[in-house]
């Protein structure tokens, strides 16, 4: 060990911990000062191990994913006209089903149902009564005029969403029987001006039927549309 200072020529102070060992203690030196400049030497040889920094982790590449192909441009042919797409054809279809459903609600709008029975179809009757009869039937289909022992059968139509009443004046005999039927899709209230039936509520395509045995003059509306009116001549 040194004894003097390198720098300044002092002696040196030779710094020690105690350790114990055993049963008994010794001295052990750490570090050399010099108590003039504070020049000093460590003796546990800590000082010499210099840490090495840490080596920088290796940068990852990013992965680079393929550019999707391009699309060949089309090549125009002088001459030949493009394929439609299919939106076109779609487009088209649509239209030619919308012109449809509009000239049928024309010619529904516009053309009454017709008077006469389709074949195979029935239509009920029943037999003459000095009272009121009514009869609410689901009919397959449209009335029509039957000659019966009894007596007639008379349709009348009612529609009240496109005003107006077929067969609305009618002359019929003793006996004869009117058949009002709601040809529209609203439901609607047939009312007798003069009280003979009570105000029916007739669906669509619900009946009522009345027997006419007494000889006169009888009206009759419907309650959602005064203007709708029929006259019953039973002469």
């Amino acid at each position: 060990m040194q004894d003097k200072c390198p720098k300044c020529g002092e002696p040196l102070i030779t710094k020690t911990i105690k350790k114990e060992l055993g049963y008994g203690s010794i001295d052990y030196p750490i570090a050399l000062v010099c108590p003039k400049c504070h020049w000093s030497k460590d003796l546990t040889g800590a000082g010499d191990i210099v840490s090495k920094p840490l080596a920088p982790e290796p940068k990852k590449e990013a992965i680079k994913q393929p550019a999707p192909p391009k699309a060949a441009p089309s090549k125009a042919v002088p001459g030949v006209q493009p394929k439609p797409q299919p939106s076109a054809n779609l487009n088209k279809i649509i239209t030619i089903i919308l012109a449809i459903l509009v000239l049928g609600g024309i010619v529904w709008a516009f053309f009454p149902y017709p008077s006469q029975k389709p074949a195979g179809v029935t239509t009920p009757t029943s037999t003459p009564n000095a009272n009121a009869t009514q009869t609410i039937v689901q009919p397959t289909g449209i009335p029509f005029v039957e000659v019966t022992p009894t007596g007639k059968i008379i349709p009348v139509f009612l529609d009240s969403q496109r005003g107006f009443i077929r067969n609305k004046d009618i002359t019929i005999q003793p006996g004869d029987k009117i058949v009002w039927t709601n040809t529209g899709t609203d439901t609607i209230t047939l009312v007798s001006s003069e009280g003979i039936f009570e105000d029916q509520l007739l669906a669509n395509y619900n009946q009522y039927s009345y027997i006419f045995n007494i000889t006169g003059t009888y009206n009759f509306y419907l309650k959602e549309n005064s203007s709708l009116r029929g006259t019953v001549i039973v002469s």
